[in-house]
């Protein structure tokens, strides 16, 4: 009799110990799962939307971010800050998991402007460690998506910092690599203009502001040089064509 209800039991204490399991793994990856960034507004940062990174926290941090050229080149274009702005140009942020639609701290996301069009490089976030010697320099032209070893340098996260927040590169999109790490900062150019560097002591830090805004700004290639001789400034044509239409009217006075 004893031995029966045992063998009855037993369905029992298979049905507890899943049941078990089941929370203990539901536990876990409910821990597992990061805090949603929140804008300045107290709501998620959230795939898809717009939004404009703005720093805090004093003069040295004025500024809103969009991109510029230094050192005598324009390829890549550097992220830096823009004193004229205090918003500066709209960016988008796509984390890692393509199903994921919040942004969520310590998470390798990629970062694009998306109020800016270059007509011959990405406007996503990448990093360069040849354009200043023995820095790595947060700059423009990466892939979006496809998570490996070829995209490095395309992957960035946002922490707490503070009573805000801050860009880290430490991407772990790669379980073989050893990345170099660090809080991405300010990098003062002797032309005094502002990029975004890694391994800064000082992280730029920064809030997240919603924007709905979908102004485009087109950033021109420079102006040819004489090794482009058949791509001539628009401005040049039109005083050739001023000047034939003057020499013309004066030969009929």
């Amino acid at each position: 009799m004893a031995q029966r209800k045992f063998l009855m039991g037993i369905p029992f204490l298979l049905l507890l110990l899943a049941i078990s399991s089941t929370t203990f793994i539901f536990l876990v990856k409910a821990q597992n799962v990061s805090e949603p960034v929140l804008d300045d507004s107290g709501k998620a940062v959230e795939k898809g939307s717009n939004y404009y990174i703005i720093p805090v926290g004093g003069r040295s941090n004025e500024g809103g971010l969009d991109v510029s050229s230094i050192r005598n080149t324009t390829n890549p274009l550097v992220v830096s800050q823009n004193a004229q702005s205090s918003s500066g140009d709209s960016l988008r942020f796509s984390p890692v998991n393509p199903n994921e639609n919040t942004v969520r701290l310590s998470t390798d996301l990629n970062v694009k402007f998306m109020s800016i069009i270059i007509t011959d490089s990405s406007t996503i976030w990448t990093i360069n460690n040849e354009l200043i010697p023995q820095r790595y320099v947060v700059t423009v032209g990466g892939v979006e998506g496809n998570p490996g070893r070829d995209t490095l340098g395309n992957w960035f996260k946002i922490d707490k910092y503070e009573d805000a927040y801050k860009f880290v590169y430490c991407p772990e999109v790669c379980e073989t690599c050893r990345p170099f790490c660090g809080d991405i900062g300010i990098l003062v150019e002797p032309n005094n203009k502002r990029v975004l560097v890694v391994g800064s002591d000082k992280p730029l830090k920064v809030k997240f502001q919603y924007t709905t805004a979908n102004v485009t700004v087109t950033n021109a290639p420079p102006t040819p040089s004489a090794s482009n001789p058949d791509k001539l400034p628009t401005l040049s044509f039109i005083n050739v064509v001023m000047c034939i239409v003057i020499g013309y009217l004066i030969n009929m006075m």
